[in-house]
C-alpha cells in the first residue's frame, strides 16, 4: 500500500478499521461490497475468517471444539436453535444454552462425550433416573421395523423424543447447560417444528445453514408456526431481539409464492448434488458402503398451508422416510419420490435382509443421493 493510494484502499487495508465496519452490514450487503473491487473482496474474505470461527465460537461450551466437531462428524449431530442463530447473525446471547439435536442411536455417545472428555453432569429431570447411562440407554437398534411407523415421544414439541440436560460451572463461574435432543425421526424435522422460521438454522460438523436467509438475516423477519400461537414466551424473546414475527404471509407474498422471502409452496432441500461433502466419515458398518456427504443434505421439506387453507396457517411439511435399509430417516419434502424409494427399499430389505445377520447388516444410505438427483 502506497501513502497516495486512495482513502478507500487504505481502509481495506486495516482489519482493525474494516472489521468495525464490516460488523455493521449484513451478508448481502458484505456479498455486494466485495464485488466492488479486490481490495474489498480480500478484505471480507479475511473478515469472514475471523468473524465465522467455529472453533472460537464453541470454545465457550467445549475445551477441545475440535474434538467436538469429530463426534458431530461421525454421529451427525447437528447444533441448532438460539446458538446456531447466534453464529450466523454474528450476535451473542449471555443466557442462552447449546442444542444438540442427534439421530436415534446416537445420544448415549454424544452424552458420553460431554460427560467424560468434557467434565459435564447430568441435571435429570424428575422422570428421568440419577444415572446417564441408564436414563439414555445404549440398546437402539436399526435393524428393527421403523417403516410406517410413528414415533410418539415424551417431549411436547414435535419431532423430539426426549431430551437429556447437562451442565458444568466454566470461565468466570459461568454456569453451562447442554440439552441433547434425540429427534423422533431425523433432527431436520424436529428443527422444522421451531416455533418460527428465524431459528430454523444449524451447525454441521463442517458447514452452517439457514434454511431462510434472507428473511432473517436481510429483512429481519419470521413466519410463525401453528406451535408459535401457544408459544408466547418464545416469540416475545425474539421480537425483543429484533425479529418481526408474521403469522401469515403478506398477500404479497402469497399472490408471488417464489419472490417470497419464505418461498411459499416450493420444494427445498437443504443441500443439492453440487454441495461439497465431508471427504471422509466412518462407516455406518463393516460391509456399508462410506458416507461421502453429510446426511442433513438428502432431507427437504415444503412451506405450505394448513389443510389447503388460509386461516389454518402455513407448515414446515416433509414426508418422514422410516425403513432398516437406511441408516438415518430422512424428510422427503415430495410424495411420488417417497414412495419410490420406498418401494425400493421395501423390495431390498425383503431379499436382503434375510440373509445376513445383525453384526453384518448393511446400510444402503450412501445410494440416497442418487435418488433425489436434485438439480
Amino acid at each position: 500500500m502506497e501513502v497516495d493510494d486512495p482513502l478507500w484502499a487504505r481502509l481495506f487495508a486495516r482489519a482493525p478499521i474494516y472489521d468495525l465496519i464490516f460488523s455493521c452490514l449484513s451478508p448481502r450487503s458484505l456479498a455486494r461490497l466485495a464485488l466492488t473491487s479486490r481490495a474489498a473482496y480480500l478484505a471480507i474474505a479475511a473478515f469472514k475468517i475471523r468473524a465465522f470461527n467455529i472453533n472460537r465460537h464453541f470454545s465457550r461450551f467445549f475445551n477441545d471444539p475440535l474434538a467436538f466437531r469429530s463426534l458431530q462428524a461421525k454421529t451427525n449431530t447437528l447444533v441448532s436453535g438460539s446458538d446456531a442463530l447466534q453464529f450466523l447473525d454474528r450476535s451473542f446471547y449471555p443466557e442462552a444454552d447449546l442444542d444438540l439435536y442427534t439421530h436415534p442411536g446416537h445420544s448415549f455417545e454424544v452424552a458420553r462425550f460431554l460427560v467424560e472428555a468434557e467434565g459435564y453432569h447430568f441435571a435429570p429431570r424428575e422422570q428421568q433416573g440419577e444415572d446417564w447411562k441408564v436414563a439414555i440407554g445404549n440398546d437402539w437398534d436399526g435393524t428393527e421395523s421403523r417403516i410406517f411407523v410413528g414415533v410418539e415421544g415424551e417431549y411436547p414439541l414435535g419431532g423430539i423424543k426426549t431430551v437429556w440436560t447437562f451442565q458444568k460451572t466454566g470461565v468466570n463461574q459461568q454456569r453451562l447447560k447442554i440439552q441433547i435432543i434425540e429427534a423422533a425421526s431425523s433432527p431436520l424435522e424436529a428443527i422444522l417444528e421451531f416455533h418460527s422460521t428465524c431459528v430454523m438454522n444449524f451447525i454441521t460438523s463442517n458447514a452452517a445453514y439457514a434454511l431462510y436467509p434472507f428473511a432473517t438475516f436481510e429483512e429481519g423477519s419470521s413466519l410463525g408456526m401453528p406451535s408459535a400461537r401457544g408459544s408466547p414466551e418464545a416469540i416475545q424473546k425474539y421480537v425483543q431481539r429484533g425479529w418481526r414475527i408474521y403469522f401469515m404471509p403478506t398477500p404479497y407474498d402469497m399472490e408471488h409464492p417464489k419472490k417470497s422471502p419464505f418461498l411459499l409452496d416450493q420444494v427445498r432441500w437443504v443441500g443439492d448434488k453440487q454441495h461439497t461433502g465431508v471427504k471422509e466419515r466412518t462407516p455406518l458398518s463393516p460391509a456399508s458402503a462410506p458416507l461421502t456427504f453429510d446426511p442433513v443434505l438428502c432431507n427437504g421439506w415444503k412451506l405450505r398451508l394448513i389443510r389447503g387453507h388460509i386461516l389454518n396457517g402455513y407448515e414446515c411439511h416433509s414426508y418422514p422416510l422410516q425403513t432398516t435399509v437406511f441408516r438415518y430417516n430422512y424428510a422427503i419434502p415430495d410424495e411420488r419420490l417417497l414412495l419410490g424409494i420406498r418401494g425400493w427399499a421395501h423390495q431390498q430389505g425383503r431379499y436382503s435382509h434375510g440373509q445376513v445377520s445383525k453384526q453384518g447388516w448393511v446400510w444402503f444410505d450412501a445410494d440416497i443421493p442418487g435418488f433425489l438427483c436434485k438439480d
